[in-house]
């Protein structure tokens, strides 16, 4: 009995973490904040190195010296000297390759960017010899033209910057082996240069002045996302005849009637399209200038459609939707959701008269099949005749609907969400399995990278 007792102990005191594969080390380690994973060198000999190994080196917003930056904020020298004495000194340690390279500053008000961007100068040759494939920069200070980094040296296949200067121009090569490319509040000087990249298969740009899908030859593109403030030129998407994923966002409207309708401008070239994904005032965008029935060219490969925060009050884009909806013979999945912009009190269930009906009504619609069309939701949805026609339509000619959830926006109160349910019910359905869901919760859809830059503006 002692000695098994004593077996026991001793596998209750051995440290088996310490004994696991150096890999697997090395992936607890990239989930810790730097600072924690440096402190982990105290453990015992066996960790005493691993952090130097780490692939993955970021200094975020945990990183700890961070949160001390007020203390010295009545001079931006002493701070910034703080902050890349520690970079310095856990890269000028580290003996493994550095395979992605996370480097997050704080505000301009506490970092003098000037210094910041000579240390970023000085590590991009450190991070080159490391075998650097992966890196995040996202800086705060104001644009100049002098202080725009060089990359060219890298050998990256994924490249995310946040408020910086555009690195370089064309003519300085780079970009070759470049995958993913994500551009957030980013400016350039080159104007209308070139950029090769013949191996991108994703392109985000994020707020981005002066820069568009036509600054990048990259015939391999798969995904482009946009968010644009307001965009004040003939836009179109030539050239990007690959695309599979397409999302785009303006945040203001365009006031320029086209001579071309936008949505045969944009959409008719995209015949390889899958998914597309519209937000705030892009839906506006694509109606302008007038829409058809349905493209002269269908997108045969379309199954997922995103109409974000739409405005049913605007029969145009009510129209640019059934558009999008005709020219997908393929189409399986179909979310809808109603901006918050528009809350119309006066055009909500109930308040329109039958004659309003015929300003909603689908041309050709009686003869149209959305054979395809399994899942349909609605998130705030706020019961304008519209809204209601467009169930009736996607009720009426999917033979294969499954579901079609609906949540009604908080506006509605409970006696109207009734009666816009008996109302639902009573239409009839070409799918004899379709269920009508009623959702408490919103939908969420985030095809426009938010995550990556809605902490920048309050909008």
């Amino acid at each position: 009995m002692a000695e098994s007792s004593m077996k026991k102990i001793r596998r209750l005191r051995q440290d088996r973490i310490s004994e696991l594969p150096l890999k697997i080390k090395q992936i607890i380690l990239c989930l810790l904040p730097i600072q924690d994973a440096v402190r982990t060198s105290v453990l015992s000999r066996k960790w005493r190195l691993c952090w130097t190994t780490m692939p993955n080196v970021t200094f975020d917003d945990q990183f700890s010296i961070w949160y001390k930056l007020e203390e010295y904020c009545y001079d931006r020298r002493v701070v910034t000297i703080r902050l890349v004495t520690v970079v310095n000194k856990v890269l000028l340690m580290h003996s493994g390759s550095i395979l992605k390279f996370t480097l997050m500053l704080p505000r301009s008000q506490l970092c003098d960017g000037q210094i910041i961007y000579e240390f970023i100068d000085q590590w991009i040759p450190l991070l080159s010899r490391k075998g650097i494939k992966q890196l995040i920069v996202e800086e705060d200070y104001e644009f100049q033209e002098t202080m725009a980094h060089d990359f060219s040296s890298l050998d990256l296949t994924h490249l995310r910057l946040t408020n910086v200067l555009f690195p370089y121009k064309p003519a300085l090569g780079g970009f070759a082996n470049l995958v993913n490319l994500e551009l957030v509040h980013v400016t350039s000087n080159f104007g209308k240069s070139i950029f090769d990249c013949p191996g991108l298969e994703k392109l985000a740009l994020i707020l981005c002045e002066g820069l568009f899908p036509m600054n990048f030859r990259a015939p391999n593109l798969k995904c482009l996302h946009q968010v644009y403030d307001k965009l004040n030129l003939d836009y179109a998407l030539a050239g990007l005849e690959n695309l599979t994923e397409y999302s785009c966002m303006f945040l203001r409207s365009l006031l320029m009637p086209p001579e071309t309708p936008n949505v045969v401008k944009v959409l008719g070239s995209l015949h390889k399209i899958e998914k597309f994904s519209s937000g705030r005032e892009y839906l506006k965008y694509l109606a302008a200038g007038g829409c058809p029935n349905r493209l002269a060219q269908p997108l045969p490969y379309l199954n997922t459609l995103n109409i974000c925060e739409m405005n049913f009050a605007d029969l145009s884009e009510v129209f640019c939707l059934l558009c999008l909806i005709q020219s997908a013979p393929n189409l399986c999945n179909l979310h809808i959701s109603h901006s918050e912009c528009y809350h119309y009190e006066d055009e909500v269930c109930g308040c329109d008269d039958e004659g309003d009906l015929k300003n909603y009504w689908i041309k050709d619609s009686e003869d149209c099949t959305i054979d395809h069309l399994e899942i349909v939701t609605f998130s705030d949805f706020l019961g304008l005749r519209s809204e209601f026609e467009l169930v009736k339509f996607l009720l009426g000619h999917s033979p294969m609907l499954n579901t079609m959830s609906i949540h009604r926006s908080i506006y509605i109160k409970e006696d109207v969400a009734l009666t816009m349910a008996e109302e639902i019910m009573q239409y009839s359905r070409a799918s004899s399995t379709a269920e009508i869901r009623y959702l408490d919760d919103p939908v969420i859809i985030d095809d426009f990278d938010n995550e990556l830059w809605t902490y920048l503006f309050d909008i």
